[in-house]
């Protein structure tokens, strides 16, 4: 198995894993206040990465001066995703927002380009294009893209961008599971203060606690996939497969809200997985030459 498919495999989980964790807040919060059940999400995520981090002995590391800029900024950008996305969703429908959300592959594949000067030949270009036209048909955005809420989305794209960059200048020398412990860590803060500013907290039953927990063990498996994604293979053949958290999507929306794909949704979805796996079968065919 080469360094691409290793990484095609790794974004793979992370999406299926962190959508499924994603249906779980969904679910709990139309019971109780959503940034109470992310911030208590984070709080076994964080207890589950440091416990993993302690395991393989990361904190031993001892960055250098680069490094622990790069980690600062890597960060940054964790916490500036979520912040910046979950403002843009209050100013625009959920359907708009992700479909705009979907640049990031394109985003991040131009931008390792110009910082990491992968090569990007045109079929692949042609293909993550193909890819964005099938987001288009499932979300189908209307006039109300435009707008602040927009510029909200495509700051969360760039800080997607500098989180991806800057896990791949790092490289091996970081461990995965000090990365994934140090962002998780940020998110439960943001969340905690963010909670803190709203002052709305609302009991929780020990099954809402119970699944909390398991939505935690899903997106503690998908932190550390995501993170080793970014380490093996060209991100311009990688990050393609983020399109399949749409798939998976759809699959979940059916199963537990009830949500009935329409036939032009599913012929997004079907483009979508075309385009991922023509990718896949491109750059097998260049590494067999």
């Amino acid at each position: 198995m080469n360094e691409n498919t290793r990484g095609i495999l790794f974004m793979v989980l992370a999406m299926a894993t962190m959508l499924t964790s994603d249906t779980v807040v969904k679910s709990l919060a139309q019971e109780m206040p959503l940034f109470q059940v992310i911030f208590i999400r984070h709080i076994f995520m964080t207890i589950g990465l440091v416990a993993l981090a302690l395991r393989d002995g990361a904190f031993r590391a001892r960055p250098s001066p680069r490094e622990t800029r790069l980690i600062t900024l890597r960060t940054l950008g964790e916490c500036g995703i979520v912040c910046f996305y979950m403002i843009a969703l209050t100013m625009m429908p959920l359907g708009t927002g992700t479909a705009i959300f979907q640049l990031q592959p394109l985003a991040v594949t131009l931008a390792a380009a110009v910082f990491l000067a992968q090569p990007i030949g045109p079929r692949r270009l042609i293909a993550i294009a193909t890819g964005f036209a099938g987001v288009l048909l499932i979300a189908r955005p209307g006039s109300e893209a435009v707008g602040p809420g927009a510029v909200f989305v495509l700051l969360a794209v760039a800080c997607i961008c500098v989180r991806d960059i800057v896990t791949r200048k790092l490289g091996a020398s970081v461990p995965a599971s000090l990365l994934a412990s140090l962002g998780s860590a940020a998110l439960l803060v943001l969340s905690g203060a963010i909670l803190l500013i709203q002052g709305n907290w609302a009991p929780v039953t020990p099954t809402q606690l119970g699944l909390i927990f398991a939505g935690a063990c899903f997106l503690l498996v998908g932190f550390l996939a995501m993170v080793l994604a970014m380490r093996f293979g060209e991100i311009a053949v990688i990050s393609p497969f983020r399109y399949v958290s749409l798939v998976f999507g759809l699959v979940y929306g059916f199963l537990f809200f009830g949500e009935v794909p329409q036939p032009i949704m599913l012929l997004g979805a079907l483009i979508i997985v075309a385009s991922g796996l023509y990718t896949f079968m491109r750059e097998r065919s260049v590494n067999a030459r």
